[in-house]
């Protein structure tokens, strides 16, 4: 039995119906016979973590009601969730995942993988306005998912998302409806914390395709001008675009100047393939020493739960920035993490070493990539 929306959950879901003029040039691009592209961009719960089979994740279902509503026509979908990943990684890996394949709507879902440094506001609304100024200007649809306390970072991100004009769905005021009601509690449509059951995964796809249509039968009107704004990058930052050239360098991209127990890790994790992994013998040397010429420079590295992860030493310009443990012990599974070593505001030359400290049993590092922009 399905899960049944109130019509209240419908209105509370809504923050911003925004500016729908690049729904409507979907619509109207569908209507006219021609293919669209919808991408989905996130952290494990667009991944569909926890969802029971795939077919009940709400990016399947959102896919099918897309597929269904325009079924003369072929309706690509791009799943670009990656588990525990916000959008300081996002915005360094959206171009090469998603902006390559010309989307005409990306819903953006990262109010759970956030946290409320400045960092991720600044990454953020990087992506947003990466996003609205792309190539193919693509609608943009921010989602705010919740955790089991209610807790999420989406107070920040409607802030940025009022800034763009763009449409916003909140999952969280959905299900605070009935959670004020005392008819649920947050947690009876999870998994766990953050992850969302069958339940939680229809209920978000169905506010999300209620939307669409709702634009589709009050604002379409078959052979009318629609006009795109595109004036992104005109308005003032609400707190910056530091990130928005960011991108993802790897083994085959950067300079190497020299290299001691670590080998090209091809296979990556996750999504990040072509970084470079340690895999030594007790006390054995591992250094890596990069060269990168960027404003903005911030390490990519895989967390472990093995107890055979190791320690490293990261410097830039010879000057110490930062020793990382990269066992993530008692955790709930490995992950790709962060670290960032340099901000600046203009482009500069960096090398930057990355030194394995030494331990009397085996020890593996994987560095997945340096972020930059």
């Amino acid at each position: 039995m399905e899960f049944k929306i109130t019509e209240e959950m419908f209105e509370k879901s809504l923050v911003n119906k925004g500016d729908v003029s690049r729904i409507l040039k979907l619509i109207e691009k569908a209507e006219n016979g021609e293919d669209i592209t919808v991408a989905f961009l996130g952290g494990s719960i667009t991944q569909g973590c926890n969802s029971t089979v795939p077919e009940k994740c709400y990016v399947e279902l959102t896919y099918n009601w897309f597929k269904n509503k325009f079924n003369n026509i072929n309706v690509k979908c791009i799943n670009a969730g990656v588990g525990a990943t916000g959008s300081l990684i996002g915005v360094h890996r959206v171009e090469r995942q998603i902006l390559s394949k010309n989307p005409d709507i990306v819903f953006v879902d990262a109010a759970v993988n956030d946290g409320e440094d400045y960092s991720c506001k600044v990454a953020y609304e990087s992506v947003i306005r990466k996003l609205l100024s792309s190539k193919s200007k693509p609608a943009v649809v921010e989602i705010f998912m919740t955790m089991d306390t209610g807790f999420n970072v989406q107070e920040q991100e409607i802030a940025v998302g009022e800034r763009y004009n763009v449409p916003m769905i909140s999952f969280r005021d959905a299900i605070k409806v009935e959670v004020d009601n005392n008819k649920m509690k947050f947690a009876d449509i999870l998994t766990d914390e953050v992850h969302p059951n069958d339940d939680g995964h229809y209920i978000i796809s169905q506010i999300l395709t209620n939307f669409i249509n709702s634009v589709y039968e009050n604002d379409y009107k078959r052979g009318g001008k629609i006009n795109i704004v595109d004036d992104a990058l005109e308005k003032e930052c609400v707190f910056e675009d530091r990130y928005i050239n960011g991108t993802i360098l790897n083994n085959l991209t950067i300079n190497t100047n020299r290299v001691v127990g670590f080998e090209n890790c091809d296979e990556g994790f996750q999504v990040f393939k072509n970084g470079w992994k340690f895999n030594g013998q007790a006390n054995k040397d591992g250094k890596l020493v990069l060269e990168v010429e960027a404003r903005n420079i911030i390490l990519l590295y895989k967390r472990s739960t093995s107890e055979n992860a190791g320690k490293i030493i990261v410097k830039v310009n010879h000057d110490k920035k930062v020793q990382l443990d990269t066992y993530f012990k008692d955790g709930w599974g490995d992950f790709s993490a962060t670290e960032i070593l340099e901000l600046n505001d203009e482009t500069k030359k960096y090398i930057i070493e990355i030194d394995v400290i030494k331990e009397n049993t085996l020890k593996e590092v994987t560095i997945l990539g340096i972020l930059v922009s």
